[in-house]
């Protein structure tokens, strides 16, 4: 009878460890989606821009009025928007950001946009993940399709940075 028992309970606990290895899993998965959220709203700027939902759908907000071309009326203290592509740096920084805390393949289109790309440069989006790709850092799971590799997941130092960015 405490054969049985102690059976039991050898099952019960490696039950239990399982079950504890998959919670520590998702609670690390979930403070890497809080950190890429807060991430992808700094590099938003004033929070105007894009939202990336749970499952990594891309929802912008609201587009608001152009300022009148004169200047007038423009907010003091406001940057202005650049008329030209993103930093490649910025690009490849927010990139690999977004892709991080994905954690499924996304887009061309909802990636250029969720970095602030403009929606008629997608064809320099689609380039620099190309390049990301031959580096190993992205991959591109079907056409048009991106996800971040296991290399560019794993950590480098003590440093914080995101792999392949300076």
């Amino acid at each position: 009878m405490f054969e049985r028992l102690d059976h039991e309970e050898s099952l019960v606990r490696g039950e239990l460890a399982v079950l504890r290895e998959k919670a520590a899993v998702l609670e690390e998965r979930l403070a890497r989606l809080a950190i890429t959220r807060e991430t992808l709203a700094s590099l938003m700027g004033d929070g105007r821009g894009s939202a990336v939902d749970g499952l990594g759908h891309v929802t912008p907000e609201p587009k608001e009025a152009p300022a009148p071309a004169s200047g007038a009326g423009a907010v003091v203290g406001e940057p202005a928007v650049a008329p030209g592509p993103l930093d490649l740096e910025v690009a490849r920084e927010r990139i690999l950001v977004l892709l991080a805390g994905a954690n499924q393949a996304l887009k061309v289109q909802d990636i250029g946009e969720a970095i602030g790309e403009h929606p008629d440069r997608v064809e320099t989006t689609r380039s620099r993940l190309k390049k990301l790709a031959k580096e190993g850092l992205v991959a591109e799971v079907s056409p048009a399709w991106f996800t971040i590799t296991p290399a560019a997941r794993q950590p480098h130092g003590d440093t914080g940075e995101v792999p392949g960015t300076a």
